[in-house]
């Protein structure tokens, strides 16, 4: 059985965390049900998963310990079949102004730029969690091939909408800010909308599949 532990953090927010550096697929499966579990409670303002760890925040600082009683319930008895993931496809536009690491990510990995498209787009990537910005999706695995650690000198200003890669994860910015990741691509695609009751259009265990535009590498 996964070693774990669940705890009130503060007045409001509850914690479930797991004593292990990776998780299985199984494990990982489980996780992704009880983030669903969690938001179809209504009564957390704020779920935040992380690798091995998922916090809610609840609405109101009444009843902590009844919650984290029923979050404790959930994981113990939740089926990992119980989640379903949500299929996104993101149009990507590849190279030149789109993507302007492209070349040099081909030339550090003995590819082509033609190659280093095939690569990034011929597979599915499955939502690890979020962070480091509102809706950013953390997207693995990467094919080995293309494992490149961040740029040593992080960029003032990436553009909403990047397509990048960083060591064994890729991931779309989904809005405008400083980033040390490796820029291949762009997309139109809108992944963080404020005005919708869950902002984020990722969300954990999610599955994304990179569709190359038609208008090819431009």
């Amino acid at each position: 059985m996964t070693n774990n532990k669940t705890y009130i953090l503060g007045e409001r927010a509850l914690v479930l965390e797991i004593f292990q550096t990776h998780l299985s697929q199984h494990q990982q499966n489980k996780l992704f049900a009880l983030h669903a579990w969690m938001r179809e409670q209504k009564v957390f303002i704020d779920i935040v998963p992380a690798k091995t760890t998922i916090t809610g925040y609840l609405m109101h600082s009444q009843d902590p310990e009844y919650w984290l009683d029923r979050l404790r319930e959930a994981w113990e008895n939740i089926e990992p079949e119980a989640f379903q993931p949500t299929v996104h496809q993101i149009i990507t536009r590849y190279g030149k102004s789109n993507g302007p690491d492209l070349e040099s990510v081909a030339s550090l990995t003995g590819l082509s730029p033609a190659q280093v498209v095939e690569l990034h787009s011929e597979q599915s990537y499955q939502v690890k969690f979020l962070g480091f910005l509102p809706g950013f999706a953390y997207l693995g695995d990467l094919n080995p091939k293309l494992h490149l650690p961040r740029l040593d000198t992080p960029r003032t200003h990436v553009p909403s909408g990047s397509v990048a890669i960083a060591q064994d994860l890729t991931a779309v910015y989904p809005s405008e800010s400083p980033g040390g990741w490796r820029l291949i691509g762009h997309t139109d695609t809108v992944l963080f909308n404020h005005q919708l009751e869950s902002p984020s259009i990722l969300q954990p265990g999610d599955v994304v599949k990179f569709i190359p535009s038609t208008e090819g590498i431009c």
